[in-house]
């Protein structure tokens, strides 16, 4: 496997640098993704204890499952930011970097010494990536942002569940890893713009904003109708008969015909009859009589086991799928074509299995390049690679402004 520290000339981000003092989820997320497409990234965590998701659930063998997801192929620096020398050697790094990220509650950075205008007054070009729940301005700024209250903040939640039951949260963290999603996105088109103009500048990434602006389709239907739109668990009220059906075996399965399809569909549920009559003749038509077509739709499906079904209406080309666990997830046949599941080595625990990025470039692939980091693990590497001298890093070392550990692994 790949040392995260060298340039692998042939992919995307190659000889980009990326200095990271973000924690938890989505910055860490962003970074592995940054990572996993060439650049070099270097995170930052304290030197006694590390990024608090090493020591989270599950664990094996001293790996922090929830760590190693979403920090490998990167180096860990083990810095002591509240240490003025500390400080010295983080803007030292930053001096060299591409992209510094942060993700401190809006203000701390600027405490600690490593905010936008100490990085800038050593680096002017440089792409800084500010992370927070609210954003680095407004009455929010400071609040306290977390996957699970962005999702209740944003609306995702209300309109996340069952007709007639509470609101549901999604298992899937969305507001972390939608923000990752955008943040890589958004320091993407920085670095194009600072290669093209030499112009870095400050990319100010809200958790909420991103929520907010994912809501599209349901925030359309608000602001075209004046409605607020409820729960209605896997139907789609904007596209009937989009919803998961009971099949004759207990099993479900989801099924989304749209207008073209729609004469098809009705012939595999053997009611060829629903595609002329005017009650579900076209897709207003079905939204109107919704309650009628439904109850129908349910009870044809309850003939015959999903897997009959599925066959059925993949040869009428009508997109549907059966509701898989994540057990069935990994033993499909396109998931395993298409190398979802990679993993990394990790000496006396053998080959652990992860999830690969979603990236598919011809010519410069993404890649796992390393395990996660032990903590400290490349601090004494990082810090001769900007030329620091053996006598300091030694009196960094014996000060405990910086932690360099030895052995191998990925445990804190």
């Amino acid at each position: 496997m790949a040392d995260p520290g060298k340039t692998d000339t042939d992919q995307l981000l190659a000889g980009v640098r990326v200095l990271d003092f973000c924690r938890d989820l989505s910055g860490p997320y962003t970074s592995m993704m940054l990572a996993e497409l060439g650049a070099d990234v270097v995170e930052v965590e304290h030197p006694v204890t590390g990024d608090e998701s090493r020591s989270w659930p599950p664990r094996l063998d001293g790996i922090g499952g929830y760590f190693a997801t979403i920090n490998r192929s990167k180096r860990s620096l083990a810095l002591d930011l509240k240490h003025p020398d500390g400080v010295a050697v983080a803007l030292d790094l930053a001096r060299r970097a591409d992209v510094v990220m942060e993700s401190f509650t809006p203000g701390t950075a600027d405490r600690l010494g490593i905010g936008l205008a100490a990085v800038r007054a050593v680096n002017p070009t440089v792409v800084y990536y500010s992370l927070s729940g609210y954003g680095q301005d407004g009455p929010w700024r400071t609040r306290r942002g977390y996957d699970p209250i962005l999702q209740a903040m944003s609306g995702h939640m209300s309109v996340t569940g069952e007709a007639g039951r509470g609101p549901v949260k999604s298992m899937v963290p969305v507001a972390d890893l939608s923000s990752a999603v955008y943040g890589t996105a958004s320091i993407l088109g920085a670095l194009y713009r600072c290669a093209r103009t030499g112009k870095g500048q400050h990319i100010d990434m809200s958790m909420l904003d991103v929520m907010v602006s994912m809501l599209t389709v349901v925030a359309a239907r608000h602001f075209l109708t004046g409605e607020v739109p409820v729960r209605s668990g896997t139907e789609n009220p904007q596209r009937v008969p989009s919803a998961a059906f009971e099949c004759a075996d207990g099993r479900y399965l989801q099924v989304v015909p749209n207008q073209r399809q729609w004469p098809a569909f009705c012939q595999a549920l053997g009611r060829p009859d629903w595609a002329d009559d005017p009650r579900f003749a076209t897709p207003t038509a079905r939204v109107e009589n919704s309650e009628v077509l439904q109850a129908q739709v349910r009870a044809a499906f309850l003939a015959k086991p999903a897997a009959d079904w599925e066959h059925d209406l993949t040869e009428a080309t009508v997109a549907c799928s059966p509701i898989n666990d994540l057990a069935e997830v990994f033993a499909l046949d396109q998931v395993k074509h298409r190398g979802l599941v990679g993993s990394f080595d990790v000496e006396g625990v053998g080959e652990v299995p992860a999830l690969t990025l979603p990236f598919r470039y011809s010519d410069t692939p993404a890649r796992i390049r390393s395990r996660p980091p032990m903590l400290g693990e490349h601090s004494v590497e990082v810090l001769e690679e900007i030329g620091v001298s053996a006598d300091r890093i030694r009196a960094l070392l014996s000060g405990g402004v910086i932690r360099q550990h030895q052995g191998e692994g990925v445990a804190a």
